[in-house]
């Protein structure tokens, strides 16, 4: 698998804040947290790095809770321990306008970080305190002033659709807003809806009008586009050459190591992933593993393909999984071509605009 591209995700399980929206592993951060955290992290560095020895990373990816709530020390001992050295290509950070400042920046840019991606969500306070988000239109734009000024010319931001999808209004100022800072990057997300705790849950997506979902989407893409961006995923836009290489490799179902609690791996046809909890990661249990056939892989390929505006190419994915017979798919692509929710060639199979809204469905059809 040596010819697969390979990215590696550190997940950094601390955060200040604790959002109704996140579903992602977070704590607040202690410092016996921090020791187990490091600690642990250590152990699995040891252990994946004759692993590793003779292989190239194309991609670092630190994502949360926020690595930005660590400080500068922490964040030199985390870039020893998850081979920045190694990492060719691309190397994001994940930021929050809370705990971000000027010195962690010129510290990440020091040690080889290439990308920052910082979560605004919104620039509407009244969004904002329903999202449990704590900061300020003033912090936002004090950290990207600081971003910009450190030197960083790869930066994301992320956006999140009003609650229940309330006002298009408020979100095309959000887009707005955000476009005067020039983003390289913009990815635009629904709320994820829990079944447990918070203001989002499932029983609340339920009453969601789905036709209203769309809406944003199409208004999403089309506004972004005119401006310059390109839509080369369902929720992610950028300038042309800043696409993120680290999710590209992802979608296109390469090789990943995850590092820290909760995070997943998918090496040597092989799928797994680290134990949610921090104790449970700190005796290095692991959770979810199974084995990946050929067919496997290429039914994922698919999939996460045609979540990508440009589709799959059949014939490199042939090329790749040579033992797969893609002519079984066919009658599938003929039955989604008539429904008008792909185009198909023969070489090439990608989503029209109303077979993107409908990735998901189309996914299970695969499946």
């Amino acid at each position: 698998m040596g010819n697969l591209a390979l990215g590696i995700y550190v997940h950094v399980p601390f955060c200040v804040n604790a959002c109704a929206y996140c579903h992602f592993l977070k704590m607040q951060p202690t410092e016996e947290r921090l020791r187990c955290y490091f600690n642990t992290l250590r152990y699995e560095h040891d252990c994946w790095e004759p692993l590793l020895a003779e292989r190239s990373i194309e991609t670092l990816f630190w994502g949360g809770g926020s690595p930005s709530c660590l400080s500068a020390k922490q964040m030199e001992t985390l870039a020893v321990l998850c081979f920045s050295d190694k990492v060719e290509q691309e190397w994001t950070v994940e930021v929050s306008p809370v705990s971000i400042t000027k010195e962690k920046l010129q510290v990440l840019k020091l040690l080889g970080v290439t990308r920052i991606s910082m979560g605004v969500q919104s620039f509407n306070e009244q969004i904002l305190r329903q999202l449990g988000r704590r900061q300020s239109l003033e912090q936002v734009l004090q950290a990207y002033e600081w971003i910009r000024s450190v030197g960083f010319d790869n930066v994301n931001l992320d956006l999140i659709f009003p609650p229940d999808f309330s006002s298009l209004k408020i979100w095309q100022n959000d887009l707005e807003q955000a476009l005067t800072l020039s983003p390289e990057h913009v990815s635009t997300y629904c709320l994820t809806y829990e079944n447990d705790r918070g203001p989002f849950t499932e029983e609340a997506y339920s009453h969601v009008d789905m036709d209203k979902e769309a809406d944003f989407y199409e208004f999403t893409w089309k506004f972004l586009q005119n401006k310059g961006y390109r839509h080369y995923e369902v929720s992610n836009f950028a300038k042309p050459g800043f696409e993120c290489l680290h999710n590209l490799n992802t979608w296109r179902m390469q090789e990943w190591i995850g590092l820290g609690p909760s995070a997943a791996s998918q090496w040597n046809h092989k799928r797994f992933q680290n134990a949610f909890n921090l104790d449970d990661w700190a005796q290095h249990q692991r959770i979810n593993e199974e084995s990946l056939s050929n067919e496997d892989l290429c039914k994922d390929a698919l999939i996460f393909g045609l979540r990508m505006r440009q589709g799959v190419n059949l014939k490199h994915l042939q090329k790749r999984f040579p033992d797969v017979n893609l002519a079984d798919y066919e009658p599938l692509w003929n039955d989604f071509q008539k429904a008008g929710l792909i185009t198909y060639d023969q070489q090439n199979v990608a989503c029209t605009t109303s077979g993107l809204l409908l990735a998901d469905r189309l996914a299970l059809e695969i499946l």
